[in-house]
């Protein structure tokens, strides 16, 4: 026969186990809700107008050196892009944004190329960790619309 004793510690161990379970689920909520949250700011920010006036200023032109791209958009409008894209691309790394979501909205391979020239001149001048994180996703986003199209963009 059961004691009383043995059915209340089952009882107990059941409802600790399911309490962790809880703890998991509601963890992994919370974790997708700031995936979520993070996606929403970076598309919040991509949405000013002083952003994409900077950002579509870059777009339009081109250039072969640092010198040139700093006559035809200003320090302050490459610095404004490179970093936020740098800023981005540091979170796709360490998995806290969806890098698909990323790649389908921001075009990190077509805008490396554009700045390409003024950030290298920038990582020559002011040391070998400006904008690699940029850089990579620019790879892996070049990776992923080839895969995702077949063919570069």
């Amino acid at each position: 026969m059961v004691d009383a004793s043995f059915i209340l510690d089952a009882i107990v161990a059941v409802s600790i186990a399911a309490g962790a379970v809880f703890a998991v689920a509601e963890l992994r909520g919370m974790s997708g809700d700031r995936r979520t949250r993070l996606a929403f700011d970076i598309f919040a920010h991509v949405g000013t107008l002083e952003y994409s006036e900077q950002f579509a200023k870059i777009l339009r032109s081109e250039f072969k050196d640092a010198k040139e791209a700093e006559e035809k958009c200003s320090v302050v409008a490459l610095s404004m892009v490179a970093r936020y894209f740098e800023g981005v691309a540091m979170m796709l790394r360490r998995g806290l944004v969806d890098s698909d979501l990323i790649f389908e909205s921001l075009p990190y391979h077509i805008l490396w190329n554009r700045m390409k020239p003024w950030c290298l001149e920038i990582r020559r001048t002011l040391g070998p960790d400006m904008y690699v994180h940029f850089e990579y996703a620019a790879g892996k986003c070049q990776t992923y619309v080839n895969e995702k199209y077949g063919a570069a963009i």
